[in-house]
């Protein structure tokens, strides 16, 4: 046969199919087998080919009707806003992190200067420099010291 016969047959035994409950098989005086709704006269059917049975359409959990489009849409927005909402606490939680690692590193790095040694100044409410001695440099170091247990957890 060749290809456009193919596809004719089976453009016609997909129509067929869809139009009756059978199809009949028959062979002509040749020998050649034809497919059709009904054999011609004087010839009988060798066998019936049925069309292949619609599978149902799978029932949702929640109902026996299928969903409409505008429910399957309301569904769709809300899948998309719980991901937004999750990638935003993801970022917020990500920006945290950030914050608290640059605390604590800002406090390290006060505890490693106090512990350093020297002279520490620090700037007084008038704008004037102001040395510590000894004892508010020990002050001072066990506040960093407090600031990195807080900021590094």
């Amino acid at each position: 046969m060749t290809p456009t016969r193919v596809l004719l047959f089976g453009a016609l035994l997909c129509f067929t199919a869809t139009a009756t409950a059978g199809i009949c098989r028959w062979k002509d005086a040749s020998g050649q087998v034809h497919y059709s709704d009904t054999a011609p006269p004087g010839i009988q059917c060798e066998g019936t080919v049925h069309a292949p049975a619609q599978p149902a359409p799978a029932a949702s959990p929640d109902s026996g009707k299928r969903k409409s489009y505008q429910e399957l849409d309301m569904e769709f927005r809300k899948r998309r806003l719980d991901k937004l909402e999750e990638e935003k606490k993801k970022e917020e939680q990500r920006e945290r992190a950030e914050q608290m690692k640059a605390a604590c590193d800002t406090a390290r790095s006060r505890v490693a200067g106090l512990q350093a040694g020297g002279r520490v100044a620090k700037y007084d409410a008038n704008g004037e420099i102001h040395y510590l001695d000894d004892n508010e440099i020990a002050k001072e170091l066990a506040a960093a010291q407090q600031a990195v247990k807080d900021a590094c957890k």
